[in-house]
């Protein structure tokens, strides 16, 4: 299997329904999702690895994870309705990946290594780095999406330096964010994201 090949797969899950504007719900797009899933199994932190999906919303990263060798594989969500949705897909695509209704910020769960795309906190009352902090506290190794501005990676790199990590590489991407709220305009909106790996 290639990156290719989990982008192809991954374009079969079904996104959010009815994303919620208050949990900042925004589907991974396929690419964005592969390229992390990718780099990380050529790291050696998805063969034969527990690993954690936080914030999993419809299961992209669970299923890739699954699909590249991961020995278990745990989606973390707050929605009942995304998991749902989730767990469809995982039937669909025919991956064993369980799902559980919990906030991230409060689990005891440990893995070898966390894949998260979170909220970014452009909604006001949601903090990216908490969501940052719970996967640095669950797992050896995390790969987490940020907003791309040089003031917000310098931040996060000392953030996670403050607890006891360090920012491996990063890796610039663009990610797609179609018209799904009633507050946009474009049909579709590019933002420019990092993707962080922290060990």
């Amino acid at each position: 299997m290639k990156q290719k090949d989990i982008e192809m797969l991954l374009s079969q899950v079904q996104t959010f329904q009815k994303p919620k504007i208050e949990l900042e719900q925004y589907q991974t797009p396929p690419r964005i999702a592969a390229l992390i899933l990718w780099r990380a199994y050529q790291l050696g932190h998805i063969e034969n690895k527990t690993v954690g999906d936080f914030c999993c919303g419809t299961g992209m990263f669970g299923i890739g994870a699954k699909q590249l060798g991961a020995k278990e594989v745990s989606g973390l969500e707050i929605d009942k309705d995304a998991l749902e949705i989730a767990k469809q897909n995982a039937v669909k695509l025919d991956v064993d990946v369980r799902f559980i209704e919990e906030d991230v910020r409060s689990t005891k769960l440990r893995f070898d290594t966390v894949l998260m795309n979170s909220p970014f906190g452009v909604q006001g009352g949601i903090k990216d780095q908490e969501f940052l902090l719970s996967a640095l506290n669950a797992s050896d190794v995390t790969y987490s999406i940020h907003l791309y501005q040089e003031k917000n990676i310098e931040f996060l790199k000392k953030f996670v330096e403050n607890h006891n990590k360090e920012v491996k590489e990063i890796i610039k991407a663009e990610f797609e964010i179609p018209k799904i709220y009633s507050f946009h305009t474009k049909r579709q909106h590019i933002i420019k994201v990092a993707i962080v790996q922290s060990k």
